[in-house]
């Protein structure tokens, strides 16, 4: 018989309601205990319990994945401003703050993502570190080396482990040619060709602090970490030019495009061309492809057209359908994968695909590139720490 008939059956005396009572509670701390846990692989674990700081454009990302993901459980959020806060405590049905100190000191956390813009990553993280915290970090890392040489120190020292969310690595298109530059018949790498570009509206409109970084910071660190991923080996040096004036002219102090040259110490030499000027009449904020010439082998992607094309009086839209999709809140894609991946390897103790050490390297890049850009000479790159 269902425990709902029998109580449904029991008579009604004081002893009676005195047994039903007691079963409801032993049935509301149940259901209370099962929240938090999930069961994976026939082991009981605890939910991890998660704090996001920052929850603007990319925030929100997050805070969709770890509502959905099974074995995630959001507790908090921090955000600078108050009216976003009062918008997630609404709409989330989560404790909010406005300073990550007050969070960190008042709720029981596991692990911090760190989604505030990027010139802003290392203030959050260290708080987080401090407080032993597992972080994961959007990208970049930091937007200079010192702050990302920092928060590595620091979770050295405090025990605790930082992944950075370079999700093109989860890309399925990414990941095949990862396999196929694994292939042995693929031959040596020889020479390749990246391009990641944004229209104009990302640095005028998108990005209120876009003069404190550039196309180099926010996509170009994308390719670095990509093409490293690819290469399975490190740059060691660059030569770059840029160009500078057209976003100048609209009130944003940064490149408008740069053109950068790796070498690689497998001997490949890369070509990456990152840019914030398309036209915002693009069919989607971003155009990006890549080329690889290998010993025996053409590889060729095309980033900007996913196979599904819409179309109205305005404009043609190739939406990149494998990034990040919602149907009926259930969120997928390859931007959501690495927040979920970000679990997975905390709960498991399993390795990072992209760690701390892998936002300093593409950071080293993107430094070595301002650098040979603002002074047209080649760089070489220097690290203070290995892996």
């Amino acid at each position: 018989m269902k425990l709902y008939e029998y109580l449904k059956n029991l008579n009604n005396c004081s002893k009676t309601r005195f047994f039903k009572f007691i079963l409801v509670v032993m049935l509301l701390l149940c259901y209370s205990q099962c929240s938090k846990t999930t069961k994976k692989g026939g082991i009981i674990m605890e939910k991890l319990k998660v704090a996001v700081v920052g929850a603007g454009i990319y925030g929100q990302n997050h805070l969709n994945a770890f509502t959905w993901n099974p074995n995630a459980d959001l507790v908090a959020v921090c955000d600078l401003n108050p009216a976003i806060t009062e918008k997630v405590a609404k709409e989330y049905n989560v404790q909010t703050f406005n300073d990550i100190e007050d969070m960190l000191n008042s709720v029981d956390i596991d692990v911090v993502a760190v989604a505030t813009p990027d010139p802003y990553h290392k203030d959050p993280t260290l708080a987080a570190i401090r407080h032993g915290k597992h972080v994961l970090v959007e990208k970049p890392l930091a937007t200079n080396s010192e702050d990302a040489y920092e928060i590595i120190e620091a979770a050295n020292k405090a025990g605790v482990r930082v992944m950075v969310d370079y999700h093109k690595r989860w890309d399925p298109a990414s990941i095949a040619v990862k396999n196929k530059l694994n292939e042995e018949l693929c031959g040596k790498p020889v020479r390749g060709y990246m391009r990641m570009d944004n229209i104009y509206d990302v640095a005028l409109n998108w990005l209120s602090w876009s003069s404190k970084s550039s196309p180099v910071h926010f996509v170009g660190t994308h390719c670095y970490d990509l093409i490293r991923w690819y290469m399975g080996c490190e740059v060691t040096q660059v030569y770059a030019v840029g160009h500078k004036g057209i976003l100048q002219s609209k009130g944003v102090d940064t490149y408008d495009t740069i053109t950068a040259i790796l070498e690689f110490e497998n001997g490949c030499t890369w070509t990456v061309e990152n840019a914030w000027i398309l036209p915002d009449g693009f069919a989607k904020a971003d155009d990006g492809c890549t080329e690889i010439l290998c010993e025996n082998t053409m590889i060729r992607v095309d980033s900007q057209k996913r196979g599904v094309e819409f179309f109205d009086s305005n404009k043609l839209s190739t939406p990149n359908v494998c990034f990040i999709q919602n149907y009926k809140g259930r969120y997928q894609g390859f931007g959501i994968d690495p927040i979920n991946d970000f679990v997975n390897c905390i709960q498991n103790d399993i390795p990072f695909i992209a760690d701390m050490y892998d936002g300093l390297e593409a950071e080293l890049i993107a430094e070595a590139v301002h650098k040979s850009a603002d002074t047209h000479q080649v760089v070489k790159i220097e690290r203070k720490i290995k892996r």
